[in-house]
């Protein structure tokens, strides 16, 4: 037997460069994940140091404006619970008295004169230090410098609305009393205002500095962060294209393979066969009660192999075989095997036929004539002798890793002893086998052989097809 067919099992390499790509892809996205969570930790340090910077600021002009507060109201009333406020809140701006919790939230205007504390602290920490701490800019923490330096002066300027309250500072005339109306215009004076100008406009400027500041600290952020999910989106596209193209290149690969086998299945099985035994079918055995076996030899094959050498004759013994298997197919009929230069056919399996014996006689006849063209075709002197039969059969699959599908019975040994007792270049065929052809085949009597096992028979040789007559407007026409 010989084929064309190569079946090639190693791995498809398109399927490693799939898991390949699909593992980068999955490292691609971890690492893209983990970019993207440290720019998100990043801009969310960002907005907090953004907060704390307003807070810090937000507190120093807060701090300002209660002053201001408890200093009018001081002025205004007399009430000397304002006074003690005034001077809590230089305590606690200064790191002398302990820092409320939460003092950057609503804190004196909770307060009621005579009424505990809201919010009691732990610690004292001036707010200047707390200032330094916080890591501002140079230029930034200059602004808030400047700004607490003009609120320091404009807490000179209250403490001389207290002294004049308290009687002392001297009139015009050396004498010193309270003087309230004196410490009102102070406080509402537009010398007081100018001050409290000074204080906030480096504010303005510090909350302008650090939304500048922050604002360009979080575009690198989102730029940086788009650049990532680009990255990611790219490595995606592109692993999943090469994946895709991988996964399609081991299918059609998987497919060349399985069409592969499938023809390397067809070569050893017969179709119906091949079939069942895909379906798991075990074991596959059936009994024919009509099936036409054949045996064809080679005649003096060893001398012939002595002539021409073992290569030439394996060359020359696959070619003719090949015929011999284009014209099975031709004729309908299941080739078997071939144990060395012994060809063994079958009509009738492994599904039933009725004219099983004719299309085998027609095999064996068209073998004869392909041997005359390839002895013409090839300058070779190659003959055969074919034995045939006919009768109940057991066909079936044997072996699992090398299977085969085989024929045994009685019809099986007869055939081959058809075979090798016959003439070369001649069919010898049982009576019965003869009977079954008569009508539509030139058959001819040969002579009684011995079978082993079974006794004398006569045999015959078939000679070809017989020629039909048919009249036509008075003319006989072959």
């Amino acid at each position: 037997m010989a084929s064309d067919k190569k079946l090639h099992l190693k791995k498809d390499r398109f399927l490693r460069y799939f898991f390949i790509f699909l593992g980068l892809l999955i490292v691609s996205l971890l690492v893209c994940l983990f970019v993207l969570r440290h720019v998100a930790t990043l801009q969310e340090q960002s907005d907090n140091e953004r907060l704390e910077s307003y807070l810090l600021a937000d507190e120093l002009r807060q701090s300002s404006d209660d002053l201001t507060k408890m200093i009018r109201l001081y002025v205004m009333t007399g009430d000397e619970h304002y006074k003690q406020y005034f001077f809590e809140i230089l305590a606690i701006r200064r790191g002398e008295s302990v820092l409320p919790e939460k003092y950057h939230q609503i804190y004196w205007d909770l307060i009621v004169p005579g009424t505990p504390r809201p919010r009691a602290g732990t610690q004292k920490q001036a707010l200047k230090q707390r200032l330094i701490d916080h890591g501002f800019t140079l230029e930034e923490f200059a602004l808030l410098e400047k700004a607490e330096h003009a609120s320091d002066k404009l807490a000179l300027l209250e403490m001389d609305a207290i002294n004049a309250m308290e009687g002392k500072i001297e009139d015009s005339n050396g004498i010193t009393t309270p003087n309230p109306e004196l410490a009102r215009k102070i406080v509402f004076g537009k010398k007081y205002f100018e001050m409290k100008r000074q204080v906030m406009i480096p504010l303005q400027e510090f909350y302008d500095k650090v939304e500048i500041r922050t604002k360009q600290k979080a575009h690198l952020l989102h730029q940086e962060m788009l650049l990532t999910i680009s990255v990611a989106i790219i490595l995606s596209a592109l692993s999943t294209i090469v994946m895709l193209i991988s996964i399609y290149k081991a299918l059609t690969t998987l497919s060349k393979v399985t069409s592969d086998n499938e023809t390397l299945l067809l070569n050893v099985l017969p179709s119906p066969i091949a079939d069942r035994l895909k379906l798991g079918e075990e074991p596959i055995a059936d009994e024919i009660p009509q099936a036409s076996v054949l045996f064809a030899d080679i005649v003096n094959f060893t001398q012939i192999t002595t002539q021409l050498g073992a290569t030439k004759m394996v060359q020359m013994l696959n070619t003719l075989f090949d015929e011999f298997d284009t014209l099975s197919e031709k004729y309908e009929v299941e080739k078997v095997k071939t144990i060395g230069d012994n060809y063994m056919a079958a009509s009738g399996i492994p599904i039933e036929i009725p004219d099983h014996a004719q299309h085998l006689a027609d095999f064996a006849l068209a073998i004869l004539e392909k041997i005359q063209e390839f002895n013409k075709n090839h300058q070779t002197d190659f003959n055969v002798r074919i034995g045939m039969t006919y009768g109940a059969v057991i066909a079936g699959v044997i072996g699992h890793k090398k299977f085969i599908y085989d024929v045994w019975g009685e019809v099986v040994n007869i055939a081959s002893r058809m075979e090798s007792t016959g003439e070369s270049g001649k069919i010898q065929i049982t009576e019965k086998m003869a009977m079954m052809l008569s009508d539509l085949f030139i058959v001819e009597k040969n002579k009684e052989i011995d079978v082993k096992g079974i006794g004398k028979m006569e045999t015959f040789f078939l000679i070809g097809r017989k020629t039909k007559k048919v009249q036509t407007q008075g003319q006989d026409v072959t």
